[in-house]
């Protein structure tokens, strides 16, 4: 059985500070029993908050002494995470795995950077080497997932789970009772790279990869030039649609016909069936939607493909170019990436850090970069998304292969970045920024002529007659000028008398609405080396 929750060394950690007293008195209460209720209409740009689920039921295990379910997740923490603002609450990895991947995870405690130091029970295995696309026994089965889903929904919140396409654990039952499912191999292809291939009995099979990188050990490549072999992962995506209401699909981009092509050629024949030939992406994402109609589908996805899964069918797509530009910081290259279509970029994700990526905090060390990142990552067009703990400022990333996760209070470097989220995420709750539209705002030179101007990133969200003004100095030093808001979406506020109140701080600022449209060169700011503004516009 895999080993989810051990006995460790270190001790009971909190799931969120503000709510840990909560946390513990709700584990003695049974979940409860919920009818299905309507949800409210998704928001044009809905903000996601991803849990670890293994490092969560550990911690619950933990404080309960006992084998804590999904049933256990306490409904003040949904709550919580409803009140705060947020549209999908993402439960990372709770699929079956088997102990193969144990095993790996084992290997990895002394190899892996943000695994050194824990102890042998912390290994679990990787929740991307799946073994049955059923709910974790440990974490209550298919049942639980269900009644999860409920109690979310009775908070106004979605669901959403991971898929794997590209493969499945090593250990799958397919290696024995249907490998034509699965890419093959030889004994010479097992000898000549044995880091890729892999021997089940007398079958050799290869491990999951990509274009550019040898296997990952722990898996086994889907054969997705076999017709049985896309109809059993169109099952699974329609059964997810019935215990979820989204899934975010891990390195989506794989699948594309041209990818395996290039990756697996000739192996993609099956021995027993004539090949498959065109775009898995479409017809299952249809199947899935026949499901459960409001299932939303989210690509993780690289080497700019994003476009060419928005056309099948993905609703929201990774924005890594955006993470990386910010990451280089850039002003330029940021500036520019906001200038694409706008249709193209309300189906982007936006995101500062995730599972995969470095915390956030530790990323950028610099806490006025870090928060400037944050207010141009999540005032602009798609969905938000915000990975747990990065509201909390922890530096530490955690490993897919452990169930743990560091006490709070070492785990934060800058304690003040808690507050700083908290005034960002209440912002984002603005009807502009939520459900409005999105427009780049003109900047220019102050009287004296300077380009400093040009380090302002500054644009507007509005709906009707709502209107929330952004404006980030992405920029190690002080920068100044003149903002102009679009005339043609903002000319109402000529000849009113006008509020401009900052969101994440005191600021105030009162002017004649004429000057936010250009009169007098337009709204005069001036801004310290990565200070961000969040300001509602009133009258």
């Amino acid at each position: 059985r895999t080993r989810l929750s051990a006995t460790m060394m270190m001790p009971t950690l909190p799931l969120m500070g503000l709510l840990a007293c909560i946390l513990a008195l709700s584990l003695c209460e049974p979940a409860r029993a919920l009818a299905p209720v309507s949800l409210k209409p998704l928001p044009k740009n809905p903000l996601l908050f991803q849990l670890n689920t293994r490092v969560l039921i550990d911690e619950l295990s933990k404080t309960a002494g006992k084998q804590c379910t999904l049933d256990d997740f306490p409904d003040a923490e949904l709550a919580h995470i409803a009140a705060k603002g947020y549209d999908y609450a993402y439960f990372l990895g709770v699929w079956q795995t088997g102990e193969y991947g144990i095993k790996k995870s084992v290997k990895l405690l002394d190899l892996e950077p943000c695994m050194k130091g824990l102890p042998r029970e912390a290994a679990c295995s990787s929740p991307f080497a799946v073994t049955d696309y059923s709910t974790h026994k440990d974490f209550g089965g298919d049942e639980a997932l269900q009644r999860l889903k409920l109690r979310c929904h009775s908070h106004g919140l979605r669901l959403m789970v991971d898929f794997v396409p590209n493969h499945l654990a090593v250990d799958h039952p397919w290696t024995k009772d249907n490998p034509d499912l699965l890419i093959q191999g030889s004994e010479q292809s097992q000898k000549e790279q044995p880091q890729n291939f892999f021997k089940v009995g007398d079958k050799v099979f290869a491990h999951g990869k990509d274009m550019y990188y040898d296997g990952w050990e722990d898996t086994v490549q889907i054969n997705y030039g076999h017709p049985k072999a896309r109809g059993e992962m169109c099952k699974v995506l329609c059964k997810m649609a019935t215990l979820s209401d989204g899934v975010r699909c891990d390195m989506a981009m794989l699948i594309c016909e041209d990818i395996l092509e290039k990756t697996w050629g000739g192996r993609l024949n099956p021995q027993s069936d004539e090949r498959a030939y065109g775009q898995f992406w479409p017809h299952a994402i249809q199947s899935a939607k026949k499901e459960n109609a409001g299932f939303v589908f989210v690509a993780e996805c690289y080497w700019d493909r994003e476009h060419e899964l928005h056309t099948f069918g993905f609703d929201f797509a990774y924005d890594k170019t955006l993470y990386d530009r910010l990451k280089e910081l850039d002003v330029g290259k940021v500036k520019g990436h906001l200038m694409a279509d706008i249709g193209y970029q309300s189906k982007l994700v936006r995101f500062l850090e995730n599972h995969d990526e470095e915390r956030a905090a530790d990323c950028w060390k610099d806490t006025r970069q870090n928060m400037a990142a944050a207010v141009i990552s999540f005032t602009i067009p798609g969905m938000h998304f915000v990975h747990d703990g990065q509201q909390e400022g922890r530096v530490r990333r955690i490993s897919m292969h452990v169930n743990c996760r560091s006490k709070l209070e070492h785990d934060v470097k800058d304690k003040a970045i808690a507050g700083k989220y908290d005034a960002l995420i209440e912002a984002l709750g603005h009807e502009a920024i939520r459900n409005g539209e999105w427009r780049g705002c003109k900047t220019t030179a102050s009287m004296d002529g300077n380009p400093s101007h040009e380090r302002l990133v500054a644009h507007i969200n509005f709906k009707d007659e709502e209107i929330a003004l952004t404006v980030v100095n992405f920029a190690g030093e002080g920068s100044n000028g003149h903002v102009i808001l679009p005339a043609h979406h903002c000319g109402f506020l000529r000849g009113k008398k006008v509020k401009v109140i900052d969101m994440l701080s005191d600021t105030v600022i009162e002017k004649d609405g004429g000057v936010l449209l250009g009169d007098n060169n337009g709204l005069w700011l001036s801004l310290e080396p990565w200070k961000a503004h969040i300001f509602k516009i009133t009258w």
